[in-house]
């Protein structure tokens, strides 16, 4: 998987021990995988406090580091054979992702980071100093100036720091950080979400995924599992926003033309909605008016084979979904 030729937020061999965080809740999921697909083990969540974080473009700080140790503690309480690697995954308001073009670079260390800071200067309005930064190699645009091609993430270095902490202050060691869309975008199974008429086209078809949360939403454009574009947008007025949404249709036009642009003659061959149930038919309209292709909703059927040893019913697939991607990156 391209995820694999992560140089950051680089995924480690680990138990499928999988945590969910959000300004809302901390989820956790336990996935195994065997010939008939992947077994959920154990899932949990609890609450965070209200106002748990500060407010921030990129998310912010926590107000009270004690309070997600004790809440760690508490979801990993009798967790059979306890969790000592998992991956992390938090919303893409806290991990940005952008794209950069690129000579040869450093094996690693400080001189790697050097050179994905620089970069990262020339493309956001952020304070680049206070980020943690991670890239993956990635395949480069037809006709760009430089060899290579970088997905860039990003994400407030103190946030970080502070997650990791109540982790560790537990025993437990996050090999893998990474965003819900990237996430949704594993779990779909890339390319193999297409369909078999994308698969016969190959390397000219794409698939387009569109996430809408509560402060914003992302795009993906996607060929052979491999992310090509993605863009973030907050949203002021939040998911619930139910808005005309003149400036989204306009982004998703300009978001064809760059599919256009550089790989002319492509097929835009599947575009899928994950958004509230109330916000589908607006977001369906602008998919259909800004892509110029009908969108289909994403639901339970999208994900691989998924069973489940508790004694409950599966918990709803939306909540699921980023952990089956984090775990099929782990595991692949």
């Amino acid at each position: 998987m391209w995820s694999r030729r992560l140089l950051g937020f680089a995924p480690l061999p680990s138990p499928p021990h999988v945590f969910v965080l959000d300004a809302a809740r901390l989820r956790y999921g336990q996935l195994a995988v065997d010939r008939q697909g992947l077994r959920l083990r154990a899932f949990r969540q609890l609450a965070l406090p209200p106002d748990s974080f500060q407010h921030g473009l990129l998310g912010g700080p926590l107000r009270d580091p004690g309070a997600l140790r004790e809440l760690v503690g508490g979801i990993l309480e009798g967790v059979p054979g306890g969790v000592r690697e998992a991956s992390l995954v938090i919303p893409d308001a806290w991990l940005r992702v952008t794209y950069a073009e690129s000579g040869d670079l450093p094996r690693g260390g400080a001189a790697l980071d050097e050179v994905l800071r620089w970069k990262l200067r020339r493309l956001v309005p952020f304070r680049v100093d206070e980020l943690r930064i991670g890239a993956a190699e990635v395949s480069p645009l037809p006709g760009q100036e430089e060899p290579r091609r970088l997905l860039m993430g990003f994400a407030i270095e103190q946030l970080l720091a502070q997650i990791e902490d109540a982790f560790t202050a537990h025993g437990v060691r996050l090999g893998q950080i990474s965003n819900v869309s990237l996430s949704l975008l594993d779990a779909l199974g890339g390319g193999d979400a297409r369909g078999p008429a994308a698969s016969q086209r190959g390397r000219s078809s794409f698939l387009a995924l569109t996430l809408v949360e509560e402060d914003g939403y992302t795009l993906i454009l996607a060929r052979r599992g491999e992310p090509v574009l993605h863009r973030y947008k907050a949203t002021a007025g939040g998911a619930a926003d139910t808005a005309p949404g003149g400036s989204v249709v306009r982004d998703l036009r300009l978001t064809r033309n760059f599919l256009d642009e550089h790989f002319p003659g492509s097929a835009l061959e599947t575009v899928l909605l994950l958004a509230p149930a109330p916000l589908e038919p607006l977001w369906l309209d602008r998919l259909q008016q800004g892509l110029g292709r009908r969108a289909a909703v994403v639901d339970s059927a999208a994900l691989p084979p998924l069973r489940s040893e508790a004694p409950r019913a599966l918990p709803p697939w939306r909540e699921l979904a980023p952990m089956v991607g984090a775990a099929r990156r782990m595991i692949a």
